[in-house]
């Protein structure tokens, strides 16, 4: 398997700075073959970065804390030449040129924050890579939630997750689907395989561009409709609760 010469197929060109997002089964790779197909694909001047997320883990250390965001993540993480950001529950974390520069700060902000990695990433013609997985996991989108002021920001994924200086978090994902076909529309998905797993690449900057035109939309447009899911249930009872008042002030 040539992970470099199928992104290359994709457009991936020497440095291109990438947020990758994979699932290692469907592409029939191990996460040190993806991540040296991904390095080499960008150059030394390219830049490779992956959700190193915690989630709920107390005693965040970044220097040690495991990934739970899946095995090339955890991969990435551990080696010697990673970078890794300091937010407590959603760092990232990167190898290659400005890796240090992109995750400088994360812990002074909100998860997936105006100027946190992955919007720095976006702004800077930084590109989604989805291989194996689909917009479910395009965590970029919630920056796209960040840079619309999404209503439901301040309300947790799940009501014990710890809390940080700003209590504003990227929550659930479950709804993300939504967003490929506007994507689609604009043209800016380019689609290939990476080993066995279908891939998409796509800039993140259009991927938080089209993100906001859909929450100003609609405002709930993210929402799951799973009843168990704490947040996205809070998150449509407060916006029925607010409607209902407009209309009686109307």
């Amino acid at each position: 398997m040539d992970v470099a010469s199928d992104l290359r197929s994709l457009g991936i060109r020497p440095r291109d700075r990438l947020v990758v997002h994979a699932s290692l089964r469907a592409v029939g790779a191990d996460a040190e073959t993806m991540i040296d197909g991904l390095i080499e694909a960008v150059g030394a001047d390219g830049l490779v970065v992956v959700p190193t997320f915690t989630y709920d883990t107390p005693g965040f250390d970044p220097a040690i804390t495991p990934s739970r965001t899946g095995a090339l993540s955890e991969a990435l993480r551990t080696r010697p030449d990673a970078v890794r950001s300091a937010h407590h529950s959603h760092s990232v974390a990167a190898v290659g040129r400005g890796a240090a520069a992109l995750c400088a700060g994360h812990d002074l902000l909100a998860a997936t924050d105006i100027d946190s990695p992955l919007d720095r990433l976006a702004m800077t013609g930084g590109l989604v890579v989805l291989i194996g997985v689909g917009h479910v996991a395009n965590t970029t989108i919630h920056v796209g939630e960040f840079r619309a002021a999404a209503s439901y920001l301040a309300i947790p994924f799940d009501p014990d997750w710890p809390t940080g200086g700003d209590d504003r978090f990227a929550g659930c994902s479950r709804a993300f689907g939504r967003l490929e076909a506007p994507l689609r529309e604009r043209r800016v998905i380019r689609d290939g395989r990476v080993g066995r797993a279908v891939t998409q690449v796509m800039p993140g900057r259009a991927v938080i561009e089209e993100t906001v035109a859909l929450l100003r939309a609609s405002p709930l447009g993210f929402l799951c409709t799973d009843a168990r899911c704490y947040r996205c249930s809070l998150s449509r009872l407060r916006g029925e609760r607010d409607r209902g008042a407009e209309a009686d002030r109307d």
